[in-house]
């Protein structure tokens, strides 16, 4: 069994990891619907991905692509 302190840090980055995996949805999503990105948007699908697993580089790949990578495009 895990000691006590291992469940208790478990516990306490379970809902940081939570959330990245639910950024990382969303920002894979918005990627694939959307036509113009800054930057390639094969770059972008592989970091989103690859950040998914980690925990402080997920958070900030999907800041960028969610703050900076997106084009804004003009409504039909």
């Amino acid at each position: 069994m895990l000691s006590q302190e291992l469940q208790t840090l478990l516990l306490l980055a379970s809902p940081i990891f939570l959330i990245q995996i639910g950024l990382s949805i969303y920002s894979l999503v918005d990627l694939a619907k959307r036509k113009l990105t800054r930057g390639p948007r094969w770059l972008w699908a592989v970091l989103l991905v690859l950040g998914a697993a980690s925990i402080p580089f997920g958070l900030i790949v999907n800041a960028l692509y969610l703050l900076w990578g997106r084009q804004v495009e003009a409504p039909l």
